[in-house]
């Protein structure tokens, strides 16, 4: 699996995304048939996006090239400051409460397999499999990956304005994160990063539940993404090719098939 990634990178990735949708598409046909609120979904769909991810990596063994590994390891952790900022300040203007001890768990819990399945699957897996095209390629594509996959917004009765702003702002921060696994040489605060974000994020707005949500947040989400894109391309501007880890090991991966 790991030859044909590399040698059929596009085609890899939308089997990948295929797969993803397929999880979806089946919560909804069980919710229709059996009359369960897709909301209650949420947590088995997640769990099931996890292990697709978890197999995923371990059938590759590419645990330690998409990123998981030791602290050690980690680089660059300043850059983290930044999206921080903008991912969380705003956030904080909404005066999230602390959820109530029942849900806190409930939140940690759906906040931590949301940071792991979509970092290990769209900064993991997919970032590595195109590297082989570059590392601008690399992060350009798996983002765009990753805004498509949002389109699912649609199914689950998301406002459209919102869902087109989601899409919009989940392509342009993709590229920040992406910047910022490769600059880190890791994936692991990444995780963090994104559960946290979401944390914060649920707090502020009760929850998951599906809404008509105002203008001026889907403007918000669209302007802060467009933050952390550039902040991601000044990252990744003048970064010399070839000289990450991923990189190094793609380098010797290929030769190996010569």
């Amino acid at each position: 699996m790991k030859n044909f990634a590399i040698k059929h990178p596009m085609l890899f990735a939308v089997i990948v995304l295929l797969m993803l949708e397929a999880i979806v598409l089946g919560a909804l046909l069980i919710s229709n048939l059996a009359g369960i609120p897709l909301l209650s979904l949420d947590l088995p769909m997640l769990l099931l996006n996890a292990i697709f991810a978890i197999i995923l990596i371990s059938v590759m063994r590419w645990w330690g090239e998409t990123g998981f590994n030791a602290p050690l390891h980690w680089k660059n952790l300043h850059f983290l400051i930044i999206p921080l900022v903008l991912l969380i300040g705003p956030t904080l203007f909404f005066q999230p409460q602390l959820p109530s001890s029942d849900r806190i768990i409930v939140f940690i819990i759906v906040t931590l397999l949301i940071g792991f399945q979509e970092e290990a699957i769209f900064r993991g897996v997919l970032l590595r499999t195109f590297m082989s095209r570059g590392t601008m390629q690399a992060v350009l594509i798996s983002a765009a990956m990753f805004a498509i996959i949002h389109v699912n917004s649609f199914l689950v009765g998301r406002d459209p304005m919102f869902v087109v702003s989601q899409i919009i702002a989940s392509f342009l921060g993709a590229i920040g994160l992406g910047a910022l696994r490769i600059r880190m040489n890791s994936i692991m605060p990444l995780i963090l990063l994104h559960a946290f974000n979401d944390f914060v994020q649920f707090s502020a707005t009760g929850g998951l539940e599906a809404g008509e949500v105002a203008l001026y947040i889907s403007i918000l989400k669209i302007v802060l993404g467009g933050l952390i894109a550039l902040y991601g391309l000044y990252l990744l501007r003048g970064y010399k090719e070839g000289t990450s880890t991923v990189e190094k090991k793609l380098s010797l991966f290929e030769r190996n098939q010569i």
